[in-house]
């Protein structure tokens, strides 16, 4: 008899004490629709308003029950509440401000704000919002359309089908993924109150998360490809290029012979804050900041962004010598279950997000694009902080962190303790980058507060135009408990002392550079095991982000390589060409620009090694 299937029953049953830290909840959806949830908000009231993918607003009462407000909208992802009477809707064509006049509940007026931007019927035709300044004008992206779409009789019909505003269907500079074919697609736009729609800034791909600091700065977040090394968090100003050129076709005095990528990364403004492609997800969407004045935990002022990849990422910001900049760590999501959350899991596809009046963190998910999941999920903290690095920011001299709870007096005092490194990315047109550039940074001294909450680590070298990248698996509480989350990254855009790089985190590619990738090569990979490790870690850097942490992948998209073993049935090159090129139906890019092949081979050697199919 194996004694622990027997036993395994009665300790499912018995009472476990409840982990601390954070506690996930589904929150009931309305009845009756599907959940899939494209924008999120409260009104000054308290009441949570919601926006579907289908086109319908409802607002949910603090007894739970649920009201529709409007309906028949198309794609509608931003939102605004001035009132349960009064809310602003971004969708594609427009902007609108829905009004409940007689007090019914449901709105019966719409009155039309913006929407003098193009709109075709490529599916990729969004407009990103909402975010309002203090002077009233409202923010919003319209995508670049995909350049893909889903038939031969689609691809042949649809250069045809009508559109508003012109269409140009050219290249700037050369072919890319994602093309701006409407006017002011690949834009940010500054809506006026009286209904003008103004350039604002460019360069962006897909700025699916808008939001603005509570100092009133812009903030948006892009998503990785074409032109765009990483996602990333990105400070918007008047004016500002930041990366995409596709859009520019339509800045006036536009002139295509004059444009070049040198040209174009001189004048990039890379993000505030990377998000590094894979351990902090692959589709960031919308900011919020935390005001709850700690009834959230020990980030009062720091930034929470939810990602498509069953991640939330925190982010904190500082303006150094004029220029923003900081730090990111992942803080709950994956399919890990660490000991200071509990709950449900979090959903894949968790994209917009609000803090409630009750303190809580409020995420909306929808599938789509492959993967995902739809539905309503409420974050609440327990009132224990679990032990992280709740600080990372730039001194003069190095970095000094913070943490939640005393480290460790001895770990502060151990340089092995604090292994850093830095990396930055190509600037090109292809698909991502690879970190280029990468290498370890030496401490030359560590400065450990008496208190055992913060310590100053002070390299070597400190310089500007790199994403620095700590990984702190070992350091302990003083309590004696590990991190809840090991990783962090900071990106370094400018020292104190005000000193820069042209094109921020990136350069340009060398000569024939751009399909390597890595520090490894050939001969480093002989000895036993060194191939499968070297998969390991571009598995954890590129993969996890989709396929997650144990393999399980994402329903309805990432392959699940633990619990499907046909997934990885087919030879080794027909699963490198895959690597290598993409599957666009699943939503996974080509890592051609991305890992070198070596690395290709690296990676498809942990799979197998990892979850048991050998190649055929």
């Amino acid at each position: 008899m194996n004694l622990r299937r027997l036993l395994l029953p009665l300790a499912l049953a018995l009472p476990v004490a409840a982990p601390a830290g954070y506690v996930i909840e589904d929150v009931a959806p309305p009845p009756g629709i599907r959940p899939a949830i494209a924008a999120l908000t409260f009104t000054p009231a308290g009441e949570l308003v919601v926006a579907t993918r289908d086109g319908e607003v409802w607002l949910r009462a603090r007894d739970g029950a649920w009201r529709r407000f409007a309906a028949g909208l198309d794609e509608p992802t931003g939102l605004i509440a001035d009132s349960a009477r009064r809310i602003h809707v971004a969708h594609r064509p427009e902007i609108l401000r829905a009004e409940d006049l007689d007090g019914d509940g449901a709105a019966e007026t719409f009155g039309v704000i913006g929407g003098d931007w193009g709109l075709s019927p490529n599916y990729h035709a969004f407009f990103f919002g909402l975010a309002r300044d203090a002077t009233g004008a409202l923010f919003g992206a319209p995508s670049l359309e995909s350049t893909v779409t889903s038939g031969p009789e689609q691809k042949a019909a649809y250069p045809n089908l009508p559109v508003r505003g012109p269409r140009s269907l050219g290249d700037v500079l050369e072919f890319s993924g994602h093309r701006s074919e409407t006017p002011w697609r690949g834009w940010m736009l500054r809506i006026t109150p009286d209904g003008r729609s103004e350039p604002f800034a460019s360069g962006f791909r897909q700025a699916n998360g808008l939001g603005l600091s509570p100092e009133g700065a812009l903030f948006a977040t892009d998503n990785q490809g074409d032109y765009k090394p990483s996602t990333g968090l990105l400070h918007v100003a008047a004016g500002d290029f930041h990366g995409h050129p596709s859009g520019l076709k339509w800045e006036p005095g536009h002139d295509p012979a004059a444009l070049s990528l040198e040209g174009l990364w001189r004048r990039l403004k890379t993000p505030a804050v990377v998000f590094p492609h894979g351990p902090m997800g692959q589709s960031p969407g919308q900011p919020v900041w935390d005001t709850t004045r700690g009834a959230f935990g020990p980030y009062a002022g720091q930034v929470f962004v939810g990602d498509y990849s069953r991640l939330v990422v925190r982010a904190e910001l500082e303006e150094v010598a004029g220029t923003w900049q900081g730090a990111c760590f992942p803080f709950l999501g994956r399919n890990d279950a660490p000991p200071h959350v509990r709950g449900a899991r979090l959903k894949s596809g968790s994209t917009r997000a609000a803090f409630g009046p009750d303190g809580a963190l409020y995420l909306g998910a929808t599938a789509g694009w492959g993967a995902g999941e739809d539905g309503l999920q409420r974050v609440r903290w327990d009132g224990h902080a679990s032990f992280e690095v709740r600080s990372w920011r730039l001194t003069d001299e190095g970095f000094r962190l913070t943490f939640t709870q005393p480290a460790d007096p001895a770990h502060l005092a151990d340089p092995a303790r604090f292994p850093l490194r830095r990396f930055r990315y190509l600037y090109h047109a292809r698909y991502g980058s690879p970190r280029v550039d990468e290498t370890p940074v030496a401490l030359v001294a560590l400065r450990p507060a008496a208190d055992g909450l913060s310590v100053e680590l002070i390299p070597r070298e400190l310089e500007p135009g790199f994403v620095y990248e700590l990984s702190l698996p070992e350091l302990r509480a003083a309590e004696g408990g590990p991190l809840a989350n090991s990783l962090a990254y900071y990106t370094l855009n400018r020292r104190r002392d005000g000193r820069g790089t042209t094109g921020g985190t990136t350069r340009l590619a060398a000569p024939g550079e751009g399909t390597r990738g890595g520090r490894e090569s050939a001969a480093d990979l002989r000895a036993p095991g060194a191939l499968i490790a070297a998969g390991a870690e571009v598995y954890r850097l590129y993969c996890a982000g989709c396929h997650q942490p144990d393999g399980r992948g994402i329903p309805g998209g990432a392959a699940n390589f633990l619990e499907d073993r046909t997934r990885l049935a087919k030879p080794d090159r027909d699963l490198l060409a895959l690597i290598e090129q993409g599957n666009e139906a699943r939503a996974m890019p080509a890592f051609g620009a991305i890992l070198s092949p070596l690395q290709r081979q690296a990676v498809l050697a942990y799979l197998r090694s990892a979850f048991g199919a050998p190649a055929p």
